[in-house]
C-alpha cells in the first residue's frame, strides 16, 4: 500500500482521493502535526472533527477498547464534542455522547462511533 504523509494545512483534495483510494484507513502517522503553531493544531483538530460528522456517526455504540465494552451494541446520542477544558487536544476528537436509558455521560472516540471506522 502506499503511504503518503500529509503536511497540514493539507490539500483537501489529495487527502479525499487518500481515503477513497483506502477506504478510509487514513492513519494518524500518515498526517504530520509535530510542528505547527498552536492555531493551526486547533484548526488540524477542528477539520477532524468535521471530517467524521461529514461521514456521519453509527446507529450503536461499537468499542475496541476492553474497558468500555459493557457499552457495545447500545443506542447513543451525540450530544457536543468535548472540549479542551475536558480533555487534552492531542486526544481529540472526541465527543459526549448519552446511552440510551443512561443519564451520565460518556467521552467517545471516532473509532467507537462514527460510521467512518466501521
Amino acid at each position: 500500500m502506499e503511504t503518503t504523509a500529509f503536511h497540514y494545512p493539507f490539500d483537501k483534495i489529495s487527502i479525499r482521493e487518500k481515503m477513497t483510494k483506502t477506504k478510509f484507513r487514513l492513519k494518524w502517522d500518515d498526517i504530520d502535526t509535530d510542528n505547527l503553531p498552536d492555531e493551526e493544531y486547533r484548526e488540524f483538530k477542528n477539520d477532524c472533527f468535521l471530517m467524521y460528522e461529514t461521514y456521519g456517526f453509527s446507529k450503536t455504540f461499537h468499542s475496541p477498547y476492553d474497558d468500555e465494552g459493557e457499552h457495545n451494541g447500545k443506542p447513543f446520542k451525540v450530544v457536543r464534542r468535548a472540549t479542551t477544558e475536558e480533555c487534552d487536544i492531542e486526544a481529540m476528537p472526541i465527543w459526549v455522547v448519552e446511552f440510551v436509558g443512561e443519564t451520565e455521560p460518556c467521552f467517545c472516540y471516532p473509532e467507537e462511533i462514527c460510521v467512518a471506522c466501521e
